[in-house]
């Protein structure tokens, strides 16, 4: 005989209705390529900033956007916090579509993952018809004039073995110290991720957005109360991301959820320590408030265009500066001779644009070197 499944009460309906009005208004607002290019790109810092503060990284923002140029460029002291939240930004970047995973070696492959259930399968089928023509991008290199990368793996569905273990890989890269080539899930952490994955299958069974707060219920209790093997924790939060986006059928919006947790992290412990109930009724209101948030930042980053663009006052036709201060948004660290390849200019007419967003304002300099100096939107740090 099938388990009974207790109805939603009345409380959880109304969470849940007031979260569903919330991602409809920002779901309406990303409707915007150009927005949601830019809230997307800043959402994808503030999540590995925030997910980085809850496992207990001192993370200096400033060191973290010069990290995304390369992590040799920041101070030995902060290296280490800075490449733990670069490896959580592009394990961020990976789930939002922007970039694939690190190649396997050739000796190194293998035959691709199953799903791990029907579910899955339905997963499969929508992430492919959303995804339309593949975006991605190749991790953006440190040294601009390094090798070519290896073959890439064909991008694995959305929510499968495959595609978790892509994920992982992703955030292991910066940090393993081991050929990311050859990283692969060992056969306990395989079996754990499987299970991880089939009750992720039964929480999204539910319709909608109740299905989704199923689904950040198994992801993202915190300690002590996580249901899932440590090493996995990183990949859940970033999955937690998308868990109401997949419920919802709302490819537009992408949920720092990382960002709420850290902000409210005793009221979450305090919820995930209570009844189910409670837990999943304090996820609900966390959306509503993630989303309200996030839509507010959207608008809150066309005032920062507005706001620059009245800054550096009008310009020749042939200036490139509003081409520099659109790139600002989802690269807010910069060095002169990555203006210069970004637009395809000359060194020194990539030095007179940055020299204009410094007297402006809108640039600082984020490192003491005479040479490979970085600088970073002011506005921009997470």
């Amino acid at each position: 005989m099938s388990e009974t499944v207790q109805p939603p009460s009345p409380a959880l309906l109304t969470a849940l209705l007031e979260a569903e009005r919330a991602l409809g208004r920002l779901a309406e607002v990303a409707q915007d390529p150009t927005r949601r290019r830019r809230l997307w790109a800043d959402a994808a810092r503030r999540e590995s900033c925030a997910a980085a503060r809850l496992d207990g990284v001192a993370v200096d923002p400033a060191d973290f956007l010069v990290a995304t140029i390369g992590t040799d460029l920041v101070p030995t002291a902060g290296r280490g916090a800075a490449q733990s939240v670069r490896a959580l930004w592009q394990g961020a970047l990976f789930t939002q579509g922007v970039i694939a995973a690190p190649s396997r070696r050739v000796e190194n492959t293998r035959a691709p993952f199953p799903s791990s259930g029907a579910a899955a399968d339905a997963w499969r089928a929508v992430a492919e018809l959303e995804a339309g023509a593949d975006t991605r991008f190749s991790f953006p290199p440190d040294d601009e004039d390094g090798d070519a990368a290896p073959l890439m793996d064909d991008a694995p569905p959305a929510w499968t073995l495959g595609w978790s273990e892509a994920l992982w890989r992703c955030l292991q890269a910066e940090v393993s110290g081991r050929d990311p080539g050859r990283l692969a899930f060992s056969a306990d952490r395989e079996a754990e991720a499987a299970t991880l994955l089939k009750r992720l299958d039964q929480a999204g069974d539910q319709p909608a957005l109740l299905g989704g707060v199923g689904m950040l219920a198994e992801l993202l209790r915190p300690a002590p109360d996580l249901r899932i093997p440590g090493w996995a924790v990183p990949s859940a939060r970033l999955m937690g991301t998308l868990a109401v986006a997949r419920c919802c059928r709302v490819p537009t919006v992408w949920l720092p959820m990382s960002v709420s947790l850290h902000a409210d992290r005793t009221t979450a412990g305090l919820a995930a320590r209570g009844r189910e109930e409670g837990w999943r009724i304090w996820l609900a209101d966390t959306v509503a408030e993630t989303a309200r948030r996030e839509r507010e930042r959207a608008l809150s980053l066309d005032r920062n265009a507005e706001g620059w663009q009245q800054r550096v006052g009008a310009k020749r036709r042939n200036s490139r500066t509003p081409d520099l201060l659109d790139l600002l948004f989802e690269e807010p660290a910069l060095t002169v001779r990555r203006v210069q390849k970004r637009l395809g200019s000359t060194f020194r007419g990539a030095q007179l644009l940055v020299d204009e967003l410094l007297e402006a304002g809108i640039l600082r300099e984020a490192t003491n070197r005479a040479l490979d100096r970085v600088f970073i939107a002011v506005d921009l740090v997470p």
